[in-house]
């Protein structure tokens, strides 16, 4: 019966693989957009799950393809590591970047081009997160206004919506940004495959995790706690000792270091 109307005949040009892949990529857009917004009210609540591996091995639980979603977490961690808003200031959102590079990654099967992705909108998010910061500026007022009329209720109302633009900076981009993913893919797929930019931001890939360790390597006390760099250089280097092997050896040492280093001091 469905020949009998328009609207169906229209339909009938659309293949169900069609349908299934624009629903298909309308849920992932629901799912990675939630996400994103919510791991950054928890970040806000002091509860800090808002990190790129964690965010690049949901992105990969999503899309079905999760050891994509721990390599382009992990890389993305790295590159993360030294950068800190002190005083407010802009960074890197490295972990929407790594949503965005674990979808792309998984869908052209191209790491490269899921770092790529995950490079340029981790560097396009600070345009966003200081539009988010100003704003909140507004709620902030109004709460200063409310206390002034000792008005607790709306000061407490106010004070809670500041947390808005914090979330819709980050679930909006992300929820409109994968329902454009194929237009994202292509650009990633024309740009590794041209040579000197494949090359260079495999540099820069390998480069910046560098960069990171020597931000993080700076204010930690070597004089002290060189032991800890030498083992840990000795599982990697000489033992192929993988990522998580070395952090479950590193939070062994730590929490014997502490529970020795305590006994002592009673």
């Amino acid at each position: 019966m469905c020949f009998y109307f328009p609207l169906c005949k229209r339909f009938d040009i659309m293949s169900i693989q069609e349908v299934f892949s624009i629903m298909n990529t309308l849920f992932v857009a629901i799912l990675l957009g939630f996400w994103s917004g919510f791991s950054m009210l928890m970040n806000l609540s002091g509860i800090g799950i808002r990190t790129p591996l964690l965010s690049g091995v949901v992105a990969g639980l999503v899309v079905g393809d999760v050891g994509t979603g721990f390599d382009i977490g992990a890389t993305c961690l790295l590159m993360s590591i030294g950068f800190y808003t002190y005083g407010g200031a802009t960074i890197p959102d490295y972990v929407t970047g790594a949503i965005f590079g674990t979808v792309v990654a998984s869908q052209s099967g191209s790491y490269d081009a899921g770092l790529t992705v995950a490079v340029a909108l981790s560097l396009l998010m600070t345009q966003l997160d200081i539009l988010g910061r100003a704003s909140t500026t507004v709620f902030q007022h109004l709460a200063d206004k409310a206390l002034a009329q000792n008005s607790i209720s709306k000061f407490e109302m106010w004070t809670l919506a500041g947390t808005l633009p914090w979330i819709l900076s980050r679930a909006v981009p992300v929820f409109v940004g994968i329902l454009m993913i194929d237009s994202v893919t292509g650009m990633a797929d024309f740009a590794t495959s041209i040579k000197w930019v494949s090359d260079g931001l495999a540099v820069v890939g390998r480069a910046l995790p560098a960069v990171g360790f020597a931000l993080l390597l700076s204010y930690m006390d070597l004089k002290k706690y060189w032991p800890f760099m030498v083992v840990g250089f000795v599982l990697f280097a000489y033992m192929n000792v993988g990522t998580i092997g070395l952090a479950l050896v590193g939070a062994a040492a730590g929490a014997l270091y502490t529970t020795v280093g305590g006994a002592n001091n009673g």
